[in-house]
């Protein structure tokens, strides 16, 4: 089964299973003496630091985990794991500055950059067209 929706990218390291995994979740309940329910509007909401656990084989740990590695694009050069190491500095350095989470740091950055360019004179569209040339000759499988 390819999951699209809550278990997208999940599935145990240990034994494979993608179809139902257990995961710590926060939820907001209305708490009354009688007994809670969850809250009206409430999400469930976790992360990837949220305790998972299969049910298949009690492999248990934090959700990040269970993701599925990425398939990566060729690295000709062998060096695209200190190409993304560099950029995850400076969207560390973004995250720290801006207050920004994970998931808003890369758009609020790119973002950032577009206003950075107008102000400095760059053509943030060409730049980006460049940044695509590059990481297509980075990521190009060696010509046999």
């Amino acid at each position: 089964m390819t999951n699209e929706n809550c278990l997208d990218g999940l599935r145990c390291p240990r034994c494979g299973n993608e179809d139902r995994l257990y995961i710590v979740t926060t939820v907001l309940a209305d708490v009354t003496d009688n007994g809670a329910d969850v809250a009206r509007g409430s999400e469930w909401q976790w992360d990837d630091a949220s305790m998972t656990r299969c049910p298949d084989c009690d492999r248990d740990g934090p959700l990040n985990e269970f993701r599925t590695p990425p398939q990566l694009p060729p690295d000709p050069e062998g060096m695209n794991f200190d190409r993304a190491a560099w950029a995850d500095k400076a969207i560390a350095a973004f995250r720290r500055e801006t207050g920004t989470d994970r998931e808003d740091a890369l758009p609020d950055l790119l973002c950032d950059l577009m206003h950075w360019s107008d102000r400095a004179g760059y053509r943030f569209d060409a730049a980006l067209n460049r940044a695509r040339d590059h990481y297509a000759a980075e990521t190009a499988a060696e010509a046999a």
